[in-house]
């Protein structure tokens, strides 16, 4: 496992990476869609290990969305789908896009 899904205690469920973020002494449960591994941030399939790499691939951009959503009230976990991501992945000019 690598050094982001260590840290958040990323895990593959059902076609998603579900993973943890502190905030304040508070931890908040995220999931991140297979599509938006597989669109945002190459994942060649939906495997756990290649939705794994995704997400390390991915961790500047999933923490800045992290971030800008850590103001949004959740009873539960905070849903992160390709449209958290798009615009994000093509202003760096589709480093990201390669499948």
């Amino acid at each position: 496992m690598t050094k982001f899904a260590k840290a958040t205690e990323a895990k593959y469920h059902d076609g998603y990476i579900r993973f943890n973020w502190k905030h304040e002494g508070e931890d908040r449960s995220f999931e991140i869609s297979d599509e938006a591994l597989v669109q945002g941030f190459g994942a060649r399939d939906t495997t756990a290990s290649e939705l794994l790499d995704a997400f390390e691939r991915g961790r500047e951009q999933i923490s800045r969305a992290v971030e800008q959503s850590l103001n949004t009230p959740t009873d539960g976990v905070t849903e992160l789908g390709s449209g958290d991501f798009s615009q994000r992945t093509e202003n760096q000019g589709g480093s990201h896009e390669k499948m």
